[in-house]
């Protein structure tokens, strides 16, 4: 293909738009194939059928006349085409020797253009190399399907998925697109075994095929329809809920999971809380990353991100639900769906190796099923929590860094009475190995809940000045680090660190002593 084809080859994938007939011949492909296929395979499909459409037009185009090459001859009366002059038709009027002592004896033909009806002369008959005799005008031996879509798959996969979801003619299962009326029905009996199975199991979670081993859909329609269609049905029956994480389909009993998997526990709930993000300054910025707390708004980007072993520092609200957040630090170690609230998966307590089930909620951003845990081992509000992959896909291992303290530990400890509360450093009792800005006894968390309740109608500022007093008296230098203001401030509200760090910066009674500690105005 010469440059100028090539470049509008190119600009023709760059400008592409997915068109009403690109969906018609999906559609009949699938009706054809009688298979549901990702977005991605269906792109490849749609790229590899327009590029055959591109071809059959070029081929078609040329030929309507000879394609004209230097080195062929020509007689009068016959059609010639111009793939380098963008497809110019014309007919040979006139033929004539040429005239250059610089090559051999050549010819020249006078062609009469259908476009204009101007009359131009080509040399013909031309003994010497010339790149016109060698080109190529078929588009797909420059450009094939699979670097069609390396250079722009995910722009017109972009488009298509779009044009999908918009179409009332086509619908999905998880990442799977099939066509909506042959979509099989499944019978209500049917759906009743699926319940029956699950209820046998304890709720769940079973995949899609160990139901079809049970039914008695069509011999005569594929396997990966049958699934398709069930899949298709139990997401539209309350009854079920799609547990698997991405790529695998998992069902479970919607009225046999926990509560706080269908309801978001209220420790855990957080009503964003306008603030001004601007005062904070790099050193906050960088602790709010540091805390990676599952509600600030920017600690993805800042917070390192990893798929090894990962130490999570327990906060209260997690501690009280059995729960964990689902921040950056955790997110590529849970598994995760894009379409699925609740994934089932297994926890595997590193201590025992006793196994038991956990529950990654997306909407809620955490991760559910350590309270019998956190019990079993003492942990308090403050312990590190250690979790890594387990040895099987999908398994995640979590660990305590258990010790016993005989004395126990000085520690920051909450007495909370129905209206007011205060701190004290005491010995506590304590069992795994803690962070010291985070760690609280809370010897009485009902007593605490209760106050929590009490404080509902408080405002962050105000709550946030009394937390700060409490803990000022406990140091010698009257100082408060950001961590620990934090850690005590979610016993009564669920607040990411962003909100109360404003407080601090924009508070006239708060001065900065550095490295994210604070005192009163005047207690410097």
């Amino acid at each position: 293909m010469n440059l100028e084809n090539s470049v509008k080859r190119e600009q023709y994938w760059e400008k592409f738009t997915v068109l009403p007939a690109d969906l018609e011949y999906l559609t009949n492909l699938m009706l054809e194939e009688e298979d549901p296929k990702d977005v991605e395979a269906l792109t490849h499909a749609v790229i590899a059928h327009r590029n055959d459409q591109l071809v059959e037009l070029a081929k078609e185009s040329l030929s309507q006349g000879q394609i004209y090459r230097p080195n062929e001859s020509y007689e009068e009366g016959e059609r010639v085409i111009f793939p380098n002059l963008g497809n110019l038709l014309g007919e040979v009027v006139g033929i004539r020797p040429g005239n250059n002592p610089e090559y051999e004896p050549f010819s020249v033909i006078q062609v009469k253009m259908d476009e204009n009806g101007e009359e131009r002369e080509f040399a013909a008959e031309l003994a010497e190399e010339h790149p016109l005799n060698e080109a190529s005008y078929l588009p797909s031996e420059s450009l094939t399907p699979e670097m069609i879509f390396r250079e722009h798959g995910d722009q017109i996969k972009r488009q298509l998925r779009e044009q999908l979801e918009r179409s009332r003619a086509f619908t999905f299962v998880g990442d799977k697109w099939f066509v909506r009326d042959l979509v099989m029905e499944i019978p209500p009996v049917q759906l009743n075994i699926a319940e029956a199975m699950l209820d046998m199991a304890d709720g769940g979670p079973l995949p899609t095929e160990a139901f079809l081993e049970e039914m008695d859909l069509p011999a005569e329609v594929p396997e990966e329809l049958q699934v398709f269609s069930l899949e298709y049905a139990l997401l539209r029956d309350n009854r079920f809920d799609e547990v698997g994480p991405s790529g695998q389909a998992l069902w479970y009993l919607r009225n046999m999971e926990p509560e706080e998997v269908l309801s978001v526990p209220d420790y855990l709930r957080y009503m964003p809380i306008p603030y001004n993000r601007s005062v904070l300054d790099e050193t906050m910025l960088a602790l709010e990353a540091r805390i990676d707390d599952e509600w600030s708004e920017e600690t993805s980007a800042a917070a390192e991100v990893s798929e090894g072993p990962v130490t999570v520092t327990l906060l209260y609200p997690h501690w009280q639900a059995g729960t964990l957040p689902l921040n950056s630090k955790l997110s590529n170690l849970f598994p995760t769906a894009q379409l699925t609230d609740h994934v089932r998966f297994t926890f595997v307590d590193g201590e025992s190796g006793e196994e038991f089930p956990g529950w990654v909620v997306r909407s809620g951003r955490y991760v559910y099923g350590l309270r019998d845990w956190y019990e079993r081992y003492n942990l308090a509000p403050g312990s590190y929590v250690d979790l890594a992959p387990g040895d099987e896909s999908g398994n995640v291992e979590v660990s305590a860094r258990l010790f016993r303290s005989k004395r126990g530990e000085w520690l920051r400890t909450i007495t909370a009475r129905e209206s007011s509360f205060s701190l004290e450093v005491t010995r506590y009792p304590v069992f795994c190995e803690f962070d010291e800005l985070s760690a609280l006894g809370v010897p009485d968390p009902e007593s605490v809940d209760v106050l929590a309740k009490n404080f509902e109608d408080r405002s962050l500022e105000s709550l946030t000045d009394e937390v700060f007093q409490e803990l000022a008296v406990l140091s010698l230098q009257r100082a408060v680090h950001t961590t620990t203001l934090y850690s005590v401030v979610n016993l009564f509200h669920r607040v990411p660190p962003a909100p109360i760090q404003a407080i601090l910066a924009s508070g006239r009674q708060f001065v900065s002593l550095g490295d994210n500690y604070w005192s009163y105005r005047g207690e410097e």
